[in-house]
Parts: structure tokens; sequence; C-alpha cells
């Protein structure tokens, strides 16, 4: 989800569709939540796996993340040709623009992994009061 709505034609798509940008939101909606039932697990809901999977899904949720983010922080052009046609804020470049983001998507976007991904592990490494 997170790669293909990064897609240049995608993203420029959002841009000129009100339609399409109401669509992207749902499925943006949809798929938060799909991802989040299991680590969450609401209730009444039942694990359809154990806990501990919840820390590599993490984990592997937050390396592609931090993928799409390395390469908007480190792209040596613009990806979307649209930074380029619009008025600049605060005198940086539509390159310093994008790099931005990236760091924006990358530091915040981990810390909505890893927090509850530490949390997981200390729960798992917690002592047991059923095996004395």
């Amino acid at each position: 989800m997170i790669f293909g709505k990064h897609t240049p034609a995608l993203y420029e798509l959002a841009l000129r569709s009100h339609a399409w940008h109401h669509v992207e939101h749902a499925c943006f909606v949809g798929a938060g939540l799909l991802f989040w039932w299991p680590v969450i697990q609401p209730w009444p809901s039942h694990p359809i796996w154990p806990r501990w999977t919840m820390i590599p899904y993490l984990a592997l949720a937050d390396l592609q993340t931090t993928a799409l983010a390395a390469a908007l922080t480190f792209a040596d052009r613009v990806i979307y040709p649209t930074y380029n046609a619009v008025p600049r804020l605060w005198g940086i470049s539509a390159l310093e623009d994008q790099a931005t983001a990236g760091v924006i998507m990358w530091i915040p976007g981990s810390i909505a992994f890893l927090i509850p991904l530490g949390g997981l592990v200390v729960r798992q490494l917690a002592p047991n009061p059923r095996c004395r």
C-alpha cells in the first residue's frame, strides 16, 4: 500500500482527481485498520497468530517504511513532477522539500512502529506468572 501510493503516477493522480484522492484516503484507513488489528487485538477478537509474531510483523513494517523514507530523503532528483511546479515556501528547493518529507516519514513513522514493538518485547521478556 505505502509503495503503491508513493509511485509518481498515483501521487500525481491524487493531486488531479478529488475522487481518487478520497479513494486513496479510504484505502489508507482500511489498510491501517487491517494492519493494526492483530497488534492491538481489540476485544472480543481472538488472536490468529502467537503474540510474539507481532514483533517481526512490526519490525518488517518499519523496515519497508524506512526504505521508502530513505529513498525520498537521499534521492538526487525530485521524484514527483508537481514538486517542481508549485511555489516554494521558506526558500527551500523542491529537492530539499522532498528530503524533509522523507525525514518526517522516517523519524515519526518509525516511532509509530517502534514504541508498540518495544512494548511487545518487554511483555514477551517479562516472567509469566502462570509458570510459577
